[in-house]
């Protein structure tokens, strides 16, 4: 969404040419002059934003497909994840396997933003977002029945992470889970 609300800022000053006519007038009007470019994002990040959210939907995707199997084999998690989010995610799937259980479903994401840090040998970008883990349901691998949880589990909470954008793209670096309910 954010490079379709992107593509619509850049594309948002474009105008269109005057028809041919004999009788056109071969002084450009102010606004239309030969050297206008679209009108910049408000935004000077927002290309940077939208990789950043494309890139954390993508570990998403990672994350959702190797819970299922509960092993990270097969996926893209060495390139979407590293450094502890890369280890926190293999140890999950270490207690998934040894408890016999995968995960099924979906996780639900709402109220994602992306700030960047000053200062770094690297760009570096803060990911803060609500995540809605009701429909992830943890089930017995031999048995396909549902795994029943404690009942005063969060169901949506408050997740950060940091990703660093690598020469290969940006890279989930770090995941914070936070005992806050969103």
């Amino acid at each position: 969404m954010a490079a379709t609300v992107a593509a619509i800022v850049l594309t948002g000053g474009c105008t269109t040419e005057a028809k041919d006519s004999k009788n056109a007038t071969t002084t450009p009007s102010p606004s239309a002059s030969p050297s206008a470019s679209p009108t910049p994002s408000a935004d000077p990040l927002a290309t940077d934003k939208a990789d950043v959210q494309t890139a954390y939907d993508r570990y998403w995707g990672v994350l959702t497909a190797a819970y299922a199997k509960a092993d990270s084999s097969g996926t893209d998690l060495k390139i979407v994840a590293s450094g502890s989010a890369y280890a926190q995610t293999e140890s999950g799937l270490a207690n998934l396997r040894k408890a016999g259980q995968v995960i099924t479903g979906k996780t639900q994401h709402s109220g994602t933003a992306v700030d960047f840090k000053d200062g770094q040998k690297l760009k570096t970008a803060v990911i803060t977002d609500c995540v809605d883990v009701s429909q992830w349901k943890p089930v017995d691998k031999k048995t396909g029945q549902e795994v029943v949880l404690p009942s005063q589990r969060l169901l949506r909470y408050i997740t950060t992470l940091t990703a660093e954008k690598w020469p290969s793209g940006w890279v989930v670096i770090e995941e914070k889970f936070q005992d806050q309910t969103c």
